[in-house]
């Protein structure tokens, strides 16, 4: 259910008070709607910003267009694009 999803990633209490620690952090996120994100959101305490989508053409032009506009800011960053685990967990060493 891509909407849950989405709504799923809605947080009204933690991001407000970490969003401002994260330069351009609204924009980014922003960004990453008006592209086809079904949500974003700060990992953990911060500073990573991720944002999921339905596909990899999809995920593809948003980490371009996040990453325009930390461009056009001129900071530091790097992008991972990556798909989402549906084997779920497994033991890797023991």
């Amino acid at each position: 259910d891509y909407d849950l999803i989405g709504r799923s990633l809605h947080d009204e209490i933690v991001e407000p008070l970490r969003s401002v620690l994260i330069p351009g952090f609204d924009l980014i996120k922003k960004t990453a709607l008006e592209n086809g994100a079904l949500g974003s959101g700060i990992s953990g305490s911060g500073p990573s910003i991720f944002a999921l989508s339905k596909g990899k053409v999809t995920a593809d032009k948003i980490a371009k267009a996040m990453g325009a506009v930390y461009d056009e800011m001129n900071l530091p960053y790097e992008i991972h694009v990556s798909k989402v685990n549906d084997q779920g967990m497994k033991i890797i060493a023991t």
